[in-house]
């Protein structure tokens, strides 16, 4: 007996801002895993639909979804702002395929597996599903029941079931290899860099120790670090590089971490060893990057190109708020060790936390023009969101703060809740400190003569040729910025009039929220689980 599934990328409904922007898009990792999974079911077909990738609108997705036949349709929600498109597809695959199992994982599905069964799906996915994934796809092949299966919300008749936690995948090198021919590598681009860049997605580690408060990480793995060998990591690269791949962007939430220091430096060693060159994109803490200028040193010969290290805030009171457990001149220490190493530096910061006042905002936006004097290259001002998951989500709630649950808005670049700025004012804030870091910087460009190193210089020449050519795009946003403020002015003003989130929604959605999703094996649930060379 063997399956067919459909997995599906939705596109959010804005689309994504790094695509549009920058022209990168790249490869959907989380998909070639599950495939890697259902086609462990022997003589078992798997089909990929990217919306993103292919430019398909949803009927267009549905289409092809549908002229599959699938036995099961598995979408991800790899970001909130794709939950009214994923329950979309679902539904209107469903109403034509009736007996089709629609399965929904990502971050979204695990923490609000309740609302997602609710707008369309079968079975929501609750935090990893790589072995969950093979678990229904074998349950269809047998008939057997989905109640057995560990780790799920289920719908069953009229009600909604959650199984028993699944524990964490310990051993990451026991999972299939990605099916890198499933993906055509012409659609996963980086056209900032070049118009015929290829980028792949992969992970070297899940998880991550710490506990900043609005990141949804740390729930969604389960507070712990665990590592792939040095050898299986190697192996994936030189399939990537095979297939056509120019860049890899590791997925890891933070490339480096203490403990890990000496099984990436022989990491290092062993692609310069290979003689494996490719271009790395990673994301680093500043801390540890630093502490470890020589290991840095290292990593930029080995292929680390582009590091984004999240900032987040240019006011200590603010970081130490948010739990990050940095401190502000470590991030200018860390922008100038990798600049000094001709890697490209974006940045991360955010406006509009809770309790953030006018001057922690414009602290941080001249901060960020400390960071560009360092070396930076590129920033990334978001809009602080309190994703499902995350201790600000609960605290929103339970604060009646959140004056929204539309979940398109929770792209990380729209307020969804009050403040002490106010949300609108954040946004313009938003707006105004990321065109002024690029102003700024090419003022100071011009004025200083700044020389780059070769290597640097050329992508910095590319990319600011692919960015006038997109001045265009650019200035539609500027002339398009009123109308999106004006959307939040007079969405907070009808929720000041006739009431936040009511309390019924509150309840449930916290309750769900909020819950563990893992076995955490008699209470023992270490941060680092290191996997030793053999």
């Amino acid at each position: 007996m063997a399956i067919r599934a459909v997995l599906i990328r939705p596109s959010n409904k804005t689309g994504s801002a790094y695509l549009t922007k920058w022209g990168f898009l790249p490869a959907p990792l989380g998909l070639l895993a599950l495939a890697g999974e259902i086609l462990r079911i022997n003589n078992s077909n798997v089909k990929i639909i990217d919306m993103e990738g292919d430019n398909l609108s949803l009927d267009q997705a549905i289409d092809l979804a549908v002229e599959y036949r699938p036995d099961l349709v598995g979408i991800t929600l790899h970001a909130t702002a794709a939950h009214n498109n994923a329950g979309y597809l679902a539904r209107e695959i469903k109403k034509r395929l009736p007996s089709t199992i629609l399965v929904a994982g990502g971050h979204h599905a695990t923490f609000l597996p309740y609302e997602v069964l609710r707008s369309g799906f079968d079975i929501s996915v609750l935090g990893e599903g790589d072995e969950t994934i093979y678990d229904i796809s074998n349950a269809i092949v047998n008939g057997t029941s989905m109640l057995k299966i560990p780790g799920i919300v289920v719908r069953d008749g009229d009600k909604f079931v959650r199984t028993a936690p699944r524990k964490l995948i310990h051993d990451l090198d026991s999972l299939p290899m990605p099916p890198l021919e499933l993906l055509d590598a012409s659609k996963y681009t980086f056209k900032v860099f070049g118009k015929n860049e290829k980028v792949m997605c992969l992970e070297t580690s899940r998880g991550c120790p710490y506990g900043c408060d609005f990141c949804s990480v740390t729930p969604t793995w389960g507070n712990t670090w665990r590592n792939k060998s040095n050898g299986r990591i190697l192996m994936e690269m030189e399939r990537a590089k095979e297939a056509g791949y120019d860049w890899i962007f590791f997925t890891d939430d933070i490339f480096i971490v203490e403990p890990n220091v000496k099984h990436r430096e022989s990491l290092f060693n062993s692609i310069l060893e290979r003689g494996l060159e490719t271009k790395w994109i990673v994301q680093m803490r500043a801390d540890v990057t630093a502490r470890h200028p020589d290991l840095i040193q290292k990593a930029a010969r080995a292929g680390m190109t582009i590091s984004f290290l999240g900032v987040e805030s240019g006011s200590p009171e603010v970081l130490k708020k948010m739990h990050k457990g940095e401190f502000t001149p470590q991030s200018v220490e860390a922008v100038k060790i990798l600049s000094s190493n001709d890697i490209i530096v974006l940045i991360g910061l955010m406006i509009g936390a809770p309790y953030e006042r006018i001057r922690d905002a414009l602290t941080t936006v001249k901060f960020s023009r400390e960071l560009a004097r360092a070396g930076a290259d590129a920033v990334q001002f978001s809009i602080y969101t309190p994703l499902p998951g995350t201790r600000i989500f609960n605290e929103a709630l339970k604060d009646s703060s959140l004056f929204t649950l539309d979940w398109d808005r929770y792209d990380v670049l729209t307020p969804v809740m009050k403040t002490r700025v106010g949300p609108v004012f954040d946004q313009i804030l938003q707006f105004y400190a990321s065109y002024s870091f690029y102003i700024y910087k090419f003022i100071r460009g011009k004025i200083k003569g700044i020389i780059l190193t070769k290597k640097k210089g050329i992508l910095i020449e590319t990319g600011t040729k692919f960015i006038m050519k997109m001045m265009p795009e650019y200035l539609k946003d500027i002339k398009n910025f009123p109308r999106f403020l004006f959307r939040t002015y007079d969405m907070y003003k009808e929720a000041v009039k006739n009431g936040f989130i009511s309390q019924k929604d509150q309840d449930e959605i916290s309750g769900d929220s909020g819950k563990i999703i893992y076995d955490l094996e008699n209470g023992r649930n270490p941060y680092f689980l290191i996997k030793k060379e053999s």
